[in-house]
């Protein structure tokens, strides 16, 4: 499965990744089911469950990513989820917001409107990235907090969560949280090396397993599926 790039933002096929994860999740809720996809950017994830039978909606607020991504959605409103009607917003069984809350200068507030316009026992999938990861901790103990182009310290990130922070953040906005899951650092965007070659992928799978001994210390993202409480 080849990668495809939204400038700076890529579809990460590999298993270990957190969209992997969040497909594997998607592939078990029934035909029919309808989800609300928030920051669609290409439509990686609408494209991966096309052919599942889902009622899907987007919002993308990039206009050239959106009209790559609508062939794959019943609809997609060109919006920043701040200014995105409260109609076209509500009443979903699943909500999905992947790498979208650390974007956003208020996530509590959107993702309370959020919850509060969904039917009790909605399903939300989210997913931000760990900023308590072992390469932000060693890189402070040198001094350094620099912005990159993409990953933890993208320069568009505007929040930050922790493990401890992230679950708080969830409860206290009308989530009840029934799986946590996280991804490791992405070796295999680092090199070809780690998903082409026997070494390579036997180092990613020690990676893997070593995360979940040192999930604080090592993960890259976490993952939570949870449902809204009214």
């Amino acid at each position: 499965m080849s990668q495809f790039s939204t400038e700076k933002y890529i579809f990460k096929p590999h298993p270990y990744s957190s969209h992997s994860m969040i497909i594997s999740w998607l592939e078990k809720f029934p035909k029919g089911t309808k989800i609300l996809d928030v920051g669609t950017a290409t439509g990686y994830i609408g494209r991966m469950v096309q052919h599942k039978g889902f009622e899907l909606y987007g919002l993308e607020p990039e206009a050239k990513w959106l009209e790559a991504a609508r062939p794959f959605y019943i609809d997609i409103l060109c919006s920043e989820l701040e200014h995105a009607a409260s109609s076209y917003l509500s009443g979903y069984q699943v909500v999905l917001l992947a790498d979208v809350l650390e974007h956003i200068p208020k996530p509590e507030k959107e993702l309370l409107r959020l919850t509060t316009l969904q039917p009790n026992g909605s399903v939300f999938i989210i997913s931000v990235p760990n900023i308590a990861n072992i390469w932000v901790r060693l890189n402070l103990l040198f001094g350094r907090f620099n912005y990159t182009d993409r990953g933890i310290l993208d320069f568009t990130h505007l929040r930050f969560f922790t493990r401890t922070t992230f679950l708080q953040f969830l409860e206290q906005n009308g989530l009840r949280i029934s799986e946590l899951q996280a991804s490791p650092i992405p070796l295999w965007l680092v090199s070809h090396f780690f998903v082409n070659t026997w070494p390579g992928k036997r180092i990613t799978d020690v990676l893997m397993v070593l995360t979940r001994l040192w999930p604080t210390l090592l993960r890259y993202q976490w993952i939570a599926q949870c449902e809204v409480m009214k």
